[in-house]
């Protein structure tokens, strides 16, 4: 159960345009921003979970200690806050699928014929990661009022931003040309790196800059996930259903 959680936290990561798009990895810049608004206003404006989207194909591999194991995920996201996640094997068989919301959370272990449920303060508390954090994950950025106020300049193509959200100090890597965060570390307490996100392979679909490649580093248990974005829709124009496994026993989180 651990596991599937860990790999739930790093299992989202991009979207696209108004048809579904295989991805290849290109060093891309946006060239159809609002003119007129700063770069923090261009990277918010590019956020990716403006929309509804739907991924249908991504690798995703997970790594610690013990060796090395990999998934094929899909994932939908309906504004504003749900997600639906599914994750199979490599020959095609679903071992798992998770429901997330900003008060809830279910997960389907559909080898063991069980389902956990609980709130989506759950992840915070067992994991570090708020519900509201997700978009993260994608290469979107979260940012306060403060921290959108506050003036900044590139320096060699590059902008940090350091801002404190729901008491985590965030601090991003921006690119100014393709106004994307490039990197994010998570800091739990101000003092240990909890979470460290990488985003590479950008890719411009009618001009939305997204990243292929996220590297999600979990420091508590010592776990890397590398998700690889294949096949993506957006807008997509779908609905979220979630549907409890039959006979299932159940399991709270707690």
């Amino acid at each position: 159960m651990q596991k599937i959680i860990i790999i739930l936290l790093a299992g989202i990561c991009t979207a696209g345009c108004s048809a579904t798009q295989h991805l290849t990895s290109k060093n891309e810049e946006n060239k159809n921003i609002p003119i007129g608004i700063n770069i923090i206003d261009n990277v918010k404006f590019l956020n990716i979970t403006n929309s509804n989207f739907f991924i249908q194909k991504a690798e995703i591999q997970f790594v610690n200690e013990n060796g090395k194991e990999t998934f094929i995920g899909t994932i939908k996201f309906e504004k504003p806050d749900k997600y639906l996640i599914s994750l199979k094997s490599k020959t095609g068989i679903e071992g798992a699928r998770i429901y997330i919301t900003k008060d809830s959370l279910f997960v389907n272990d559909r080898i063991n014929k069980k389902m956990y449920y609980g709130s989506s303060f759950y992840l915070k508390k067992k994991y570090g990661l708020d519900q509201n954090f997700l978009p993260l994950i994608f290469g979107d950025i979260i940012l306060n009022k403060n921290c959108e106020d506050r003036q900044r300049e590139c320096v060699g193509n590059k902008m940090t931003v350091n801002c404190v959200e729901k008491g985590i100090m965030l601090n991003y890597e921006i690119d100014c040309r393709k106004s994307k965060a490039i990197s994010v570390n998570q800091m739990n307490n101000f003092v240990k790196n909890g979470i460290e996100m990488k985003y590479s392979g950008f890719h411009n679909i009618a001009n939305i800059i997204i990243p292929k490649v996220v590297q999600f580093k979990e420091n508590q248990y010592n776990s890397t996930i590398n998700i690889k974005v294949i096949k993506i829709e957006l807008p997509w124009n779908g609905s979220i259903k979630f549907i409890p496994g039959k006979g299932y026993e159940l399991i709270e989180l707690v």
